[in-house]
């Protein structure tokens, strides 16, 4: 079905303009008959349809080009997954095979899985930077800190590798996050501690209860 799909797009294209109306249960007998002929192996009763088996695709594949681009980060990852191709450097290759041990590739997308949280849909530089805008100051940004803005990108399900790097560098370039960010009150030099001029010059004590009387 996937294939039928991806044509379907790939058709819509040559069309100017292109409407989809859904037909109800009730007016669509015949489609709603093969159906039931397709998910089991009971033959329908209720019409007579003529019926013909096909052994092949009906269709060609649509030629699709690859969901990364040559200088990407997924590059090496989306080529061992999908052909096991790994560099001729043997250091290389198994960092690159640890790494994509926490990947996999669904409808031809790569997706990153974590233990606690859903699959993250891996992104390239130019689609990360988008990301980062739209979620910082778009129409729902609230011009957020980089860890936050980071922990909002996670909750849109998006992930590349250096998130927290570019988080902190769209911060410090936003100009309403340095005019009108809360201001770091830190002291501008270290605190001068109070010594005291001779050993025991000062003396603290805690008033408590009385204590219990110790063995001997």
């Amino acid at each position: 079905m996937q294939k039928y799909l991806k044509l379907t797009k790939h058709l819509a294209w040559e069309f100017d303009k292109l409407e989809f109306v859904r037909i109800p249960k009730d007016q669509n007998m015949a489609a709603d008959e093969i159906v039931k002929m397709a998910s089991s192996e009971e033959k329908p009763t209720n019409m007579e349809l003529l019926t013909e088996i096909q052994k092949l695709p009906s269709i060609e594949e649509v030629l699709t080009f690859s969901i990364q681009s040559v200088n990407s980060w997924m590059a090496p990852i989306v080529s061992f997954l999908q052909d096991g191709h790994l560099p001729h450097d043997a250091l290389e290759a198994k960092r690159i095979k640890m790494r994509a041990a926490r990947f996999t590739i669904l409808n031809d997308i790569l997706y990153k899985r974590g233990f606690s949280m859903p699959y993250l849909k891996c992104v390239d530089e130019e689609e990360a930077k988008y990301i980062l805008r739209e979620v910082h100051e778009e129409i729902c940004g609230d011009h957020a800190g980089p860890r936050s803005l980071v922990s909002k990108v996670i909750r849109t399900e998006y992930f590349w590798p250096t998130m927290q790097v570019d988080a902190v560098e769209l911060v410090k370039r936003c100009d309403k996050c340095q005019r009108f960010g809360n201001v770091q009150r830190l002291p501008v030099e270290k605190m001068t501690m109070i010594t005291s001029p001779w050993p025991f010059a000062q003396w603290g004590i805690d008033i408590v209860d009385s204590l219990p009387l110790g063995k001997g």
